[in-house]
């Protein structure tokens, strides 16, 4: 590439457009190939009919661009079926904080589901449910049903236990709705 300085101005140098015979400024940059680590430097009226014609898959074969596309797609980056290719080695992790047992997920890489909720999180959610006898997983309408059925049983004015005991149980049923209500989905 040739870098020319402008005759009219020798305090500031520039490059002048790399097309024959012209003696513009050369302020737009094109690739010479697809490496695109070398370039041409064009004024805009030349860079604009260079651009008409660049072909970055020219010279590859349709099996080679297609090639080039399913790469892109990863960002050029190595991929494999999932399953397959590198597993970590449970020697290799160390997993101080249990995240992998909390989970199900055993060094060994093998899921097992747990046999008991996660969190305190989870523990609520499912008395709460179980205190409603809703079977999880459970929709709005299921919640409110239940609710309105679970009300006229535990009510004080129509339950058939004491009041002091119907009155608990109802506080108890209506935290519990409270609390499915704010964490299920409408």
């Amino acid at each position: 590439m040739i870098t020319r300085r402008n005759t009219k101005n020798t305090t500031n140098p520039t490059r002048t457009c790399d097309h024959p015979n012209c003696e513009e400024a050369g302020t737009c940059r094109a690739p010479k190939d697809r490496s695109l680590r070398d370039y041409y430097w064009f004024c805009q009226k030349h860079a604009a009919e260079y651009n008409k014609n660049w072909n970055f898959y020219q010279g590859l074969s349709a099996d080679e661009i297609e090639e080039h596309w399913k790469n892109d797609i990863t960002w050029q980056r190595p991929t494999w079926k999932l399953g397959h290719g590198t597993t970590p080695r449970a020697d290799k992790i160390k997993d101080s904080f249990g995240i992998f047992e909390d989970i199900g997920l055993g060094m060994d890489g093998k899921h097992t589901p747990p046999t008991k909720p996660q969190s305190n999180f989870e523990k609520k959610y499912v008395q709460a449910a179980e205190f409603m006898e809703l079977n999880i997983p459970f929709t709005h309408t299921d919640l409110k049903k239940q609710y309105k059925k679970l009300a006229k049983k535990y009510h004080p004015d129509t339950a058939d236990t004491d009041v002091k005991e119907a009155t608990k149980l109802f506080k108890k049923l209506t935290d519990a709705y409270k609390y499915l209500t704010e964490r299920t989905p409408k």
